[in-house]
């Protein structure tokens, strides 16, 4: 598991054809924010791949982003919710 306090995506991942995230009034762009905030990161208990991220945009809308992290810190974001 990475160093959350110092990990830096090198590179960001979506499905635009099945947009989980729009579903939730969220935009992809604000998603890819959360992961340049202050944020906190817990594991999904179901996939060891799998994350949560709680975190905020640059406007200061605090969402929860589910992730998959692929090698080389390449991030996979598959949906989120506001909180």
């Amino acid at each position: 598991m990475p160093d959350w306090n110092s990990f830096i995506p090198t590179d960001f991942e979506y499905d635009f054809d099945n947009d989980e995230l729009w579903a939730h009034g969220i935009r992809y762009e604000e998603a890819v924010e959360c992961f340049f905030s202050n944020f906190q990161v817990r594991r999904n208990k179901s996939y060891t791949d799998r994350f949560q991220l709680l975190g905020h945009t640059v406007g200061g809308r605090r969402l929860k982003i589910i992730f998959q992290l692929k090698p080389n810190n390449v991030v996979r974001i598959i949906t989120g919710w506001p909180i």
